[in-house]
């Protein structure tokens, strides 16, 4: 049975397969080249396509109107819809968005196990910032919570804008992630953070900008205020986010017990510092590598395989199922090679296999170098990242070996935490440890499907340290590469030591 995932949207699209339960996906901005690419549907017809898919069985979109293909309304969370023309004549199905991202979750958890599910991002259909749902993987789900308040990522990207940060016209929602980093660098006026009702913060978010007074005076009118120089900045940002995380914990305690199962996804998801006190709090909370809308096709595609009662789908080397594969595997010859240069201190790409689903590097398309040097995060920031200084850099890690680094005792593997590093570890791995002590942590197991596993076992083999710094391997303001013409203009571009696509090397001389 041949199934179809469709999220065209406003930014992100994305299209996934499943042929008899087997799952393919392809986000458009790794195929373009532009990052959080907005395509249409000629773009699906395009996959169908390579995919050699001739006939359809099922297909669901989540759209929202916002190209054409129709909505649900207030209180739908599904419906079935006539065919859209352009896709054929297969039973079609339209998925409310923050449905389609809290059902995303279907690769790391079993849906029908779900008690609940959290959506929170910028905006979802009929004007939603939180949704909330019970028994999300039931074919009659419940709607528990629909929320049109101010969305705190948007908060984070009016703060970027005010600190006149930097984002490619179309890409403004990186700006929180930017954000995201400088937080950790004040201190929380714990005075003012009991000032605040955080229940009732959802509709005076943008008031910390605007209109709230920060130690005598409002923000928007001080001048210079948005500048990471300024410490009462810092102090302000600190605040500010520590609501937004206090206000995160009151919307999930008011529907959510700490043992229920529950799946959270959205924009906001990728808040990997909210997501610890998550984790903390919520031992069986999931929360996907796509959370984001770049996920959606994947919640469309199992909301057919619960509407037509059909088995789950197979996770095998998720969530490396982007459609931009490099062929050939590295040897062991081609991993030695790495590991003798990374011990060196050397910069290396490592561009293997598929790419990740979602727009985190997990160890296919990722920058690896020694967390051991003390200058290494601001020579990675200097020669080839070119970002912000504040932001951090997370760490690959051996599964079995990450509770002697890190005060975590449970897997990590995508990236989507930040967790505190031992205190007397720290300046052992200076490059990956933040300003609050803290690293976003991927824990790698002996079962991950990813080269990388092995690149972090020589590595270790060799130093005796079992992790590197990883971060994605792309330009800023572009996606994370899909194809070895992209890897080797960049290699050419900037000042990265080695770059390894499969076991093609290329080494920088001199």
């Amino acid at each position: 049975m041949n199934l179809l995932g469709v999220y065209i949207g406003l930014h992100d699209s994305n299209v996934a397969l499943s042929v008899d339960g087997r799952v393919r996906y392809a986000k458009s901005e790794r195929l373009t080249g532009i990052k959080h690419h907005r395509s249409a549907l000629s773009f699906v017809r395009e996959m169908c396509e390579r995919w050699g898919v001739t006939r359809l069985d099922g297909i669901a979109f989540s759209d929202g109107d916002r190209n054409g293909l129709g909505a649900c309304k207030l209180g739908e969370l599904w419906k079935k819809v006539s065919p859209v023309a352009e896709l054929g004549s297969a039973p079609t199905y339209c998925v409310d968005h923050h449905y389609a991202h809290i059902l995303s979750t279907w690769p790391v958890a079993d849906t029908a196990e779900l008690e609940l599910g959290f959506a929170i991002d910028g905006r979802g259909d009929n004007e939603a910032r939180k949704t909330v749902i019970a028994r999300p993987g039931a074919r009659n789900p419940e709607l528990v919570h629909h929320n049109a308040t101010r969305s705190f990522g948007r908060l984070l990207e009016r703060i970027g804008e005010l600190m006149k940060l930097s984002a490619t016209p179309g890409n403004e929602s990186d700006l929180a992630g930017k954000v995201m980093g400088a937080q950790a660098y004040g201190e929380v006026d714990q005075d003012f953070v009991r000032s605040v009702d955080v229940e009732a913060l959802g509709e005076r978010l943008y008031d910390f900008t605007d209109k709230v007074p920060w130690r005598g005076r409002v923000p928007i009118e001080t001048p210079d205020f948005f500048q990471f120089d300024n410490p009462s900045f810092r102090d302000w940002l600190s605040t500010v986010h520590a609501l937004l995380a206090a206000h995160t914990q009151a919307h999930f305690a008011r529907f959510a017990r700490p043992d229920m199962a529950i799946a959270y996804a959205g924009g906001c998801a990728q808040n990997v510092v909210i997501n610890q006190e998550l984790f903390l709090r919520y031992p069986r909370l999931v929360v996907p590598p796509h959370g984001y809308d770049g996920g959606l096709s994947l919640g469309c595609l199992e909301l057919l395989r619960i509407q037509l009662g059909l088995p789950r789908f197979s996770t095998e080397g998720f969530p490396y199922w982007q459609e931009d594969d490099c062929e050939d595997a590295p040897t062991e010859s081609t991993i030695a090679q790495a590991v003798e240069l990374l011990a060196q201190g050397k910069i290396v790409g490592w561009f293997q296999g598929r790419g990740e689903v979602g727009p985190r590097a997990l160890g296919n398309r990722s920058i690896f170098m020694d967390p051991r040097q003390h200058d290494g995060k601001d020579r990675l920031n200097f020669r080839v990242k070119h970002r912000e200084t504040w932001r951090p850099y997370g760490a690959t890690v051996l599964l079995e070996r990450t509770p002697e680094w890190f005060d975590l005792a449970e897997e990590s593997r995508y990236m989507l935490r930040s967790v505190p590093t031992r205190p007397e570890r720290q300046r052992e791995i200076p490059a990956i440890v933040h300003q609050d002590g803290t690293c976003r942590v991927q824990t790698v197991g002996r079962d991950a499907p990813t080269s990388a596993r092995r690149l972090v076992e020589r590595f270790q083999q060799h130093t005796g340290l079992p992790m590197l710094l990883n971060t994605s391997l792309n330009a800023g303001g572009s996606p994370i590469f899909a194809t070895r013409a992209q890897c080797r203009d960049f290699f050419a571009a900037v000042d990265m030591d080695a770059l390894f696509m499969g076991n093609e090397v290329l080494v920088r001389q001199g």
